[in-house]
Order: C-alpha cells, then sequence, then structure tokens
C-alpha cells in the first residue's frame, strides 16, 4: 500500500512537471508566433505602415493575453482582433514585384506552416501580403547605401526595459533582419531558431549586464562582422562593461588556436614584466587560453574565422582587475609574469594595420617596384603615386588595412583601367516587397585611356582588411590581370546599418549586399584570393611578413625584382 502511494505521487508529480514545460514551451511558441505576424503586418498592411498606429503599444499590450492563450482557436482570434482592428485593406489592386530580383532572403512559410493558425488567420495574411502596402513605410526609409530606422521610437529612458519591453526589442531586431537585412540567407541557421532561442533568455533577464549578454549573442548569431551592440552615449563601450575596462598591454594575433603577441602597446609595462613581441600566451589569470577563447566565442559576431580570430583578440585579455597573471611560453621555455594593465580604450587598433608609420603612403623596393598601402592614398599624394607607379615595371598594394580616404581614391584607377568599370553588384532593400531585394551596379570608376599601365599588378590581403577595407581590395581586383596574395579576408562587406533597442543601445548589422560583377558572394568568404599564403605561428613568433614575401617571390618569377 505505501509502496502503491509513494509510486501515486510520483507519478502526479512527473505530471505537474510535464504540465508546467507544457505551458512554458506554448507560452514561448506563441509569442514567437505574435512576433513573426506583429513584424508582417508592421511592413505588410497599409494602415500600419502610415505610423499613425502605436505598432509598438500593439505588441506590448497584447502581451499578457498572447501569452495565456492555450489553444489554437483562441490564438488565433486574439490576432484577429488584432487585425480586424485596424482598417481594411484595399482588394482592388494586387501588390506585383518588378524584374531582376534578389529573391534567396524572402520566405514566408510560416504563414502555412504554424501549428498556431486557425486557417481563418492564414487566409487574412495571405490576403493582406496579396494586397501588401506599396506606399512609403513611416518604419524604414532606404538610402543609397543602407538603412534608417529613423522612424522606431527610440525609448531611451530605458537602460534595463522590463519583460514585455526587452520582447518588443527583440520583434523589431528580429523582423528587421528577417525582412532587410541582404546577407540572412547566409547566417548559417534557420532565422526561426533564433528566435524561439532568444525569446526565453529576453523574458528571464534578470539584470542589466545578463541583458547586455544576451544582445551580444544576438548579434552573433547573424555571423555578421558588422554586427556589433553600441551605445550611444558617454557611457564605456559595451566590451568594456560586459568583460572589464582593463587589458594587458598586447596586441595579439590567433593562428590555429595558438594566441602570439604580434605587438605590444605599452613597452615599458611589457619590459618590466619580462614580456616579448613573439611570445606565445598559454593562459589568462590560471584559465587556460583556449577555454578563455570559448567563453568569449558566444559574444563575438564575426563573419568567418579569420574575422572572429581577430575581433576575439579585442577582447581576450579584457579583465575587471587592474593587473594580470599570464603563462607565457618562449622557446622552449614556460614561465608565469604579473603584467600591469592598462584602460582597454587607451590601445589604438590602428596600430595594427599595416602602413606606413610616415604618412607619405608609399616606397620603393629596388629599382622596379613601387609599393602603396591603400589607406593612405588620397588627395594630397595621388599625382605622386600615380608618376611612381608609371615608373615602375611593377606595383604592390598593400590592403591588410582599412581604406577611408573618401572618393578621390576611385582617381586612381585612371591609370589601369582602359574602360570605366564597375567594383561590385549591390542588393538593396524594397520597402514595397519586404524580404525581396533589388540588384544595383554601382557606380564605376576610370575612364578611356589607351594607353594604361603595362606592368605587373599585385594586391596583399589578411583578416585585416573588412567592411572598406575589403572594398578597396574588389576596386583593386578591377585592374585587368591584377593578382591577389594573402590570406581570407575578414568577410564583412556592406555599410554598418544600426537598429535602435531601447536606451541608448543600438544593434547593427550589413545593411546592404555587396557582390562582384558576376554576383558571386564575398560575405563571409572573402575577397577572392589567387596566391592563397596563411601565416604559421613559426612565422608569427619570428614576424615574418610570409605575404609580402610571396609577393616578392612571384614577381621575381617574373623576371622583376
Amino acid at each position: 500500500m505505501k509502496y502503491s502511494y509513494q509510486l501515486n505521487a510520483l507519478l502526479l508529480s512527473l505530471f505537474i512537471l510535464l504540465s508546467v514545460n507544457t505551458f512554458a514551451q506554448t507560452k514561448y511558441q506563441n509569442v514567437a508566433a505574435f512576433t513573426k505576424v506583429w513584424g508582417f503586418l508592421k511592413y505588410h498592411h497599409p494602415a500600419v505602415a502610415t505610423g499613425k498606429i502605436n505598432w509598438d503599444s500593439v505588441y506590448v499590450n497584447n502581451l499578457p493575453a498572447i501569452e495565456k492563450a492555450s489553444s489554437k482557436v483562441q490564438f488565433s482570434e486574439l490576432l484577429l482582433s488584432v487585425i480586424n482592428n485596424l482598417n481594411p485593406v484595399q482588394t482592388t489592386q494586387p501588390a506585383s514585384l518588378p524584374d531582376s530580383l534578389f529573391t534567396a532572403n524572402h520566405n514566408l512559410d510560416w504563414i502555412d506552416g504554424s501549428t498556431l493558425f486557425t486557417p481563418a488567420l492564414r487566409n487574412k495574411l495571405k490576403e493582406i501580403y496579396k494586397y501588401r502596402n506599396q506606399a512609403n513605410n513611416v518604419f524604414i526609409k532606404p538610402g543609397y547605401d543602407k538603412v534608417a530606422f529613423s522612424g522606431e521610437k527610440q525609448y531611451e529612458n530605458m537602460a534595463f526595459p522590463n519583460q514585455n519591453y526587452r520582447l518588443l526589442f527583440l520583434a523589431r531586431f528580429w523582423n528587421i533582419i528577417y525582412y532587410f537585412a541582404p546577407y540572412k540567407y547566409i547566417i548559417g541557421e534557420d532565422w526561426d531558431n533564433a528566435l524561439t532561442r532568444f525569446i526565453p533568455q529576453i523574458m528571464n533577464a534578470v539584470d542589466r549586464l545578463t541583458y547586455y549578454k544576451i544582445l551580444l549573442k544576438m548579434a552573433a548569431s547573424l555571423h555578421d562582422g558588422h554586427a556589433q551592440l553600441t551605445l550611444s552615449d558617454n557611457e564605456a563601450p559595451i566590451n568594456e562593461l560586459v568583460f572589464g575596462k582593463y587589458t594587458a598591454p598586447l596586441y595579439l594575433t590567433i593562428i590555429k588556436d595558438t594566441v602570439i603577441v604580434r605587438k605590444r602597446a605599452n613597452d615599458s609595462l611589457c619590459d618590466e614584466a619580462n614580456i616579448q613581441k613573439g611570445d606565445i600566451i598559454l593562459s589568462v589569470n590560471n584559465i587556460p587560453i583556449k577555454k578563455r577563447m570559448a567563453q568569449l566565442k558566444p559574444y563575438v559576431s564575426a563573419s568567418n574565422s579569420a574575422g572572429l580570430n581577430e575581433l576575439i583578440t579585442r577582447v581576450l585579455l579584457n579583465s575587471t582587475d587592474a593587473f594580470q597573471k599570464l603563462e607565457i611560453k618562449r622557446g622552449r621555455q614556460i614561465f608565469t609574469v604579473k603584467v600591469q594593465c592598462i584602460l582597454a580604450s587607451e590601445k589604438k587598433w590602428g596600430d595594427i594595420q599595416n602602413y606606413t608609420a610616415n604618412n607619405t603612403g608609399y616606397k620603393t623596393i629596388g629599382n622596379s617596384i613601387a609599393y602603396v598601402y591603400a589607406m593612405q592614398v588620397w588627395k594630397g599624394n595621388m599625382d605622386t603615386i600615380k608618376s611612381l607607379i608609371k615608373s615602375h615595371k611593377a606595383v604592390i598594394f598593400d590592403g591588410r588595412n582599412y581604406q577611408n580616404n573618401g572618393n578621390v581614391f576611385y582617381s586612381l584607377f585612371d591609370v589601369f583601367l582602359p574602360a570605366p568599370k564597375i567594383i561590385n553588384m549591390s542588393t538593396q532593400i524594397m520597402p514595397a516587397n519586404p524580404g525581396y531585394f533589388e540588384w544595383k551596379p554601382s557606380a564605376k570608376i576610370g575612364r578611356v585611356n589607351n594607353s594604361v599601365y603595362k606592368g605587373e599588378v599585385v594586391i596583399l590581403v589578411d583578416e585585416r582588411a573588412q567592411s572598406q577595407g575589403e572594398y578597396t581590395a574588389m576596386a583593386f581586383q578591377t585592374i585587368p590581370n591584377a593578382v591577389t596574395i594573402g590570406s581570407s579576408t575578414a568577410g564583412v562587406d556592406g555599410v554598418q546599418t544600426y537598429i535602435p533597442m531601447g536606451g541608448k543601445l543600438k544593434l547593427s548589422y550589413s545593411g546592404y549586399g555587396v557582390f562582384y560583377p558576376d554576383k558571386t558572394q564575398t560575405q563571409r568568404k572573402g575577397v577572392k584570393i589567387d596566391i592563397p599564403v596563411n601565416k604559421t605561428v613559426e612565422s608569427a613568433i619570428k614576424d615574418e611578413d610570409v605575404v609580402f614575401n610571396a609577393a616578392l617571390k612571384y614577381l621575381k618569377e617574373k623576371g622583376i625584382n
């Protein structure tokens, strides 16, 4: 009898546990489905697109009832009620699509695929799509190369929003990516899964720091080097708030999970701690370096492994302590040092870009080779650089940096191109057709020139070429017979675009698509490389420039020294 009572009690406990889990799962599923419908209406329903309805309030105020809906019928009736409170769509003229569209991102399969929708709700959503808004949408303003979300409410005083507003900002972010991120199709996971994964985390965030970490993981889920979480006031950068404001005075490079000192940020502190360029870091404060990297990777957004290794070095040594204990390997020696930290804000990340320190932007190698640093081509030295190139048999353009000197840079190509030429094809959003993108060619560079440069052209790249740096490499690659040498670039192409996330927070992403003229992808892959050359642990320790050496070898084989 006692045994039977215990068995019944156990079964009752299991039933209660399963009931709680089932309710929790249904609650999260309800929020996910509601988020999709709310975003769909935001960008498709003409009455919502005008901005006359406080659409954020519709989301926040309906959440309690949505979470409690216990059946498909009850849930669908709630959503139909939301839709029926809007002005009905005009069903006289169906929307149409233009030709030559980029279609890889468009997907509304969730309307038919949801188990929470009744046929009546599905039919209503399909009707709205058929007669969707074709006028301006107040929430999204397209530009030439990116999107503005100035129609979104800022909620600047919400440093740590309550649960419903946290869900609102997740809904805002998720739907913007779903309909307007050009690279959604190569994120690497089903974007629906990201929504269901983050809803419980957002709902259960207990404090501001936890919330920031979740937002960082949301950014990282895009696998986009432009996806960053930022604060728009004078507070410390997010990375410092989350990972600590101090850092060891070192710049690092990561090669196959080996962390090597690339450069010292403070010579006197490094001398005092006995840290040298080329040292291998084995642990930080007794945490093995591989474990430390694994702890940080979920919070660092990057497009590919090359970009991830470069970006993770920027937080790998962050700490809340003013001193760090580092285990170091130098040759066969392994020893521990204690180093005084500097403020993370004191690091100048441009110091690890590859360019000269004397502001000339160029030099000569031997008698036949001109060497030009891409990020130092500007109006003041353009004529000199053009003359230098014309008087040499070969030119090496070092693109292992970030060229950001404006449109004057593109006048350099008059020397090389026999006729004007586009650099790339872009995909730009279509507010009247959310999820679809329109192909647009870039402006042309060069001019008609019957006496173009006949020498050899070599382009050097690595992970330090990202975003504009990669676009610079693509511009150089328009030069006939140019050869690109190096390792994978960061795979981050397209202008960084910001989504307001409440308080003073913004989440960014690559706001428009950049492809080669033949529509070959660059995002996540990086630019095309003709001669791959990868750094090794040994070459990094010795500070050998294997990419530059490969360029000299290539030119020597061409008879140029």
